[in-house]
């Protein structure tokens, strides 16, 4: 069986834009029918240490919690996942997608276009240079045109699709998740599967999207 896994989701720990109690993400997360959450605050990486006292205080060690971030470049905004907590610090102000993107590859980590078809955040033709995992094309701050966009920008630029919440708030979590073809539990494992294309949308995404 698939894990369902939410790869970008906010919290207000480190999120000002987030509403989300970190302590009460995990409890949440398992009612929505996750397996695993990564958090991807913006520009701000939670450490090991951290996210081992939030497993230990929902009282749900052995929950897949990772973390990841989010970068927002000049142009769009990445997902960065495989890298030190510390190496979120290299990634400072205005840097545009292709050199965000080529920084995290240099380190040893893998990319996802965030929204990537967003009004207002959008990218440009560049995209198509950057060294990306995939394309996020669905999530609760997609609309159903952007949505649609996303999905033909993953098609011409031939990248697989993912789907993430991107949730802000705690009704939003799972919303949106990715499936695992194999078992995952740590972020080398995570790494491992983004980087080879070990996963696919849940079949209600994929007809949420077709009837849309």
């Amino acid at each position: 069986m698939p894990m369902r896994i939410d790869i970008h989701v906010h919290t207000r720990r480190y999120s000002p834009c987030s509403t989300i109690d970190p302590e009460a993400l995990i409890g949440t997360a398992i009612q929505a029918g996750l397996n695993g959450v990564v958090i991807t605050e913006h520009e701000y990486q939670w450490s090991d240490p951290e996210l081992d006292a939030l497993r230990e205080a929902s009282g749900m060690p052995g929950f897949l919690l990772l973390a990841g971030f989010e970068y927002r470049t000049v142009r769009g905004d990445v997902l960065v996942y495989g890298l030190d907590a510390s190496a979120c610090e290299e990634f400072g102000p205005g840097m545009t997608p292709r050199e965000a993107t080529a920084l995290a590859a240099a380190r040893g980590g893998v990319c996802i276009a965030a929204h990537p078809t967003r009004e207002g955040m959008d990218f440009d033709m560049a995209i198509g240079e950057c060294p990306l995992a995939a394309i996020e094309v669905c999530s609760t701050n997609l609309r159903t045109w952007e949505r649609r966009s996303a999905a033909n920008l993953a098609t011409a630029l031939h990248l697989p699709a993912i789907a993430a919440s991107d949730a802000h708030a705690l009704t939003d979590l799972g919303r949106y998740a990715t499936e695992f073809e194999t078992f995952i539990d740590s972020m080398a494992g995570l790494h491992n599967a983004l980087r080879n294309g070990k996963f696919q949308l849940p079949e209600f995404v994929v007809a949420e999207m077709e009837i849309s």
